[in-house]
């Protein structure tokens, strides 16, 4: 099992993409942890990704597929002053992939961004 944490700020009504170094193997994601400080007041929304692009764009959603978005309501968390755990079992096979985190802070206060997700290494086939 591997942890790979994600921080920065997020500037106020402002979006922010963050990239994993590049993961050279197939792996499983197994949980993600996102941190929302208090007084984020639901306003700051965080979007998890993987993809085979390392690229990001400096506004709007980068390259790739959404880790939420296959039966969930919406395709993002919101918080304030909690910490969101999401057990989460995807399977990545291909090697060479990233992850992304994809903030929005619609809020008029710059927020922390606090992210972590936890792999499972597997062997390449």
């Amino acid at each position: 099992m591997k942890t790979i944490s994600f921080f920065s700020k997020c500037a106020l009504s402002a979006e922010l993409n963050l990239v994993s170094p590049r993961i050279g193997h197939p792996y499983n994601v197994n949980h993600i942890s996102a941190r929302f400080a208090q007084g984020c007041n639901n306003l700051m929304k965080l979007r998890f990704y993987y993809s085979l692009d390392k690229s990001v764009p400096a506004t709007g959603e980068p390259a790739g597929v959404s880790m939420l978005k296959d039966y969930g309501q919406v395709d993002y968390v919101v918080g304030n002053d909690d910490t969101k755990e999401m057990d989460h079992n995807l399977h990545i096979a291909e090697s060479g992939s990233y992850l992304k985190v994809y903030a929005v802070n619609a809020d008029t206060f710059e927020h922390s961004v606090d992210v972590q997700i936890t792999i499972e290494d597997l062997e390449r086939q």
